[in-house]
């Protein structure tokens, strides 16, 4: 008897636990045209804590929510990511419809689309996090490490090939590891470089970016 009392206190406990992260989390989604850069990165590395323990919050992507979004947004995060499938930002991150602008490029590159999307995201939704999402197993980064053999993609497979150099002058151990993280640097790089939205909110301290 006494063990399953335990048992039961233990699950309310979770319970109250979940409840309470799911009422921070729509609380953040309500207000996130309010929310800082340090409070949007919370979110999201504590959505990725849940989503690695298999405990996401079970966002409604229902009718009511579509239509909510489809009249207002108010995204708190602009993540460029690798259009790999395994990489999904909304699963990764743990987070509803409406919350992030998402551009999604084989190998994470700074591409026209992305600068696009970025200078909407920070320059009409005022964003104030911009995350450049590299990631472990990354096809295009692994194509140009074993050698460019030609393709499409055109400037966008020398970017990553200038990353692959990049990290081969650093001798890494782990090789494709170190030309992952180098390619997201150089990303992040360019995007500052070429968008004005996002240099002026930078200086005014206005956006983040990692």
């Amino acid at each position: 008897m006494s063990e399953r009392i335990g048992l039961f206190a233990d699950l309310h406990s979770n319970l109250e636990a979940f409840e309470a992260c799911m009422a921070k989390a729509k609380e953040l989604v309500m207000t996130c045209d309010e929310v800082t850069a340090e409070e949007a990165l919370t979110a999201l590395l504590e959505g990725h804590e849940r989503s690695r323990r298999d405990r996401p919050l079970h966002w409604h992507q229902d009718r009511g929510r579509r239509a909510a979004v489809a009249q207002r947004q108010h995204p708190f995060a602009l993540i460029l990511g690798c259009a790999d499938s395994r990489v999904p930002p909304e699963i990764i991150f743990d987070q509803p419809l409406g919350s992030m602008f998402v551009a999604r490029v084989p190998g994470n590159v700074a591409s026209d689309s992305a600068k696009w999307m970025l200078e909407i995201a920070v320059g009409e939704m005022h964003v104030p996090l911009v995350v450049v999402l590299g990631h472990t197993g990354c096809l295009a980064v692994k194509q140009l490490l074993e050698g460019d053999k030609g393709g499409p993609g055109g400037p966008l497979r020398q970017e990553i090939l200038f990353a692959v150099h990049e990290a081969r002058s650093h001798a890494p151990q782990d090789l494709y590891r170190e030309a992952v993280i180098q390619n997201a640097l150089y990303s992040t790089t360019k995007l500052k470089r070429d968008s004005l939205a996002l240099h002026r909110a930078i200086e005014d301290r206005k956006v983040d970016m990692i």
